[in-house]
């Protein structure tokens, strides 16, 4: 039996959303059993109201205090001790649960894991990395957000975690990875790009040189590394062409008859578009670098993404990638 603790308060949609998602995941999996935390009154009239009898493999640990989306991650990490996010990494911690998941505060999740799981010795900067999927091929970039200011350890040390999580989880045989830059060549870039070309460029790794942002679309690499501030900015950006490019239609679809029945015409190949920058068909990643799993959901989490955040920490478990990775740090 696998034991996964969730944020049952996390995301911007709370308990009706996250209940829902654990119960989907349950159902897929016979072996998973789920730690629910959180305000207990309010879990179980979500949970009464899909299972008036409850579930058997689903326990709600109760606590009264959660972190906000828009408090500060620090003060609020060291304030509410008794939050579900650190009462939920305290499990993971004593071994109570073999994974955290969490779609609530980013920048919470990450500094109480790193304050109670800490860091796999010799990782100087643990990594929130992402899924992107693009013809059916997943793209793992990071860091996406944890990390502004890189040296050019830290993004070494991001691709060989990368290559890690694509290896293992993702089952990808030899990853190759790509460093995001302005330009192919060597010597494009600014300081930090060009020394970590030198570090990748030197090391055991399926390096594959500097990427374009535009290359990421047409699976030129398996593993994208850049810093935080570029990754989230990627992103955002990404997350918000999305949303123009369906909004436009949907304008157009108002405009004539034609142009409705031209959209309907499309509307398969637009769903098979959009199912490739559907966040919810991973549900969420690692933070790479601690010492334990902890898997951070998107905010926005609906069901679906929440159960596949739950089966991803679920995988990365069987994987024992956190002690594979540990391994090879340690032996640095």
């Amino acid at each position: 039996m696998i034991t996964i603790a969730l944020d049952a308060m996390g995301g911007d949609f709370g308990p009706s959303v996250t209940v829902k998602g654990a119960v989907l995941a349950i159902s897929e999996n016979e072996q998973l059993k789920l730690i629910l935390v959180g305000r207990k009154e309010i879990i179980e009239k979500e949970l009464h109201a899909i299972s008036p009898k409850g579930h058997p493999r689903i326990e709600i640990l109760h606590t009264d205090e959660e972190i906000m989306m828009d408090e500060s991650p620090t003060v609020a990490v060291r304030k509410k001790k008794k939050s579900s996010i650190n009462i939920g990494l305290k499990l993971v911690k004593e071994n109570k649960a073999d994974a955290f998941v969490s779609a609530g505060n980013t920048g919470a999740v990450m500094a109480a894991a790193v304050l109670t799981l800490g860091k796999i010795p010799n990782i100087e900067r643990p990594a929130i990395s992402t899924v992107l999927s693009f013809d059916k091929s997943p793209v793992v970039v990071l860091d996406i957000g944890s990390n502004v200011d890189c040296k050019p350890q830290y993004l070494f040390e991001f691709a060989i975690m990368g290559n890690f999580f694509a290896k293992y989880v993702l089952n990808i045989k030899n990853p190759r990875i790509g460093l995001l830059n302005i330009g192919e060549e060597a010597e494009k870039g600014d300081n930090l790009t060009r020394a970590t070309y030198e570090l990748l460029k030197e090391s055991d790794l399926n390096f594959i040189g500097n990427i374009e942002s535009k290359d990421i679309l047409f699976n030129k690499a398996d593993i994208i590394v850049c810093d935080g501030f570029i990754g989230n900015t990627l992103l955002k950006f990404g997350e918000g062409l999305v949303a123009f490019i369906f909004d436009f239609f949907k304008k157009e679809y108002k405009s004539s008859l034609l142009s409705k029945i031209g959209f309907l015409l499309l509307v398969p190949a637009l769903n098979r578009f959009k199912k490739h920058f559907d966040y919810e068909e991973f549900g969420g990643a690692p933070l790479l670098g601690v010492n334990g799993i902890a898997i951070i959901a998107h905010g926005k989490s609906k069901p679906k993404a929440i159960k596949n955040a739950i089966l991803t920490a679920v995988q990365t478990f069987n994987s024992q990638m956190v002690n594979k990775l540990s391994g090879v740090f340690v032996e640095k």
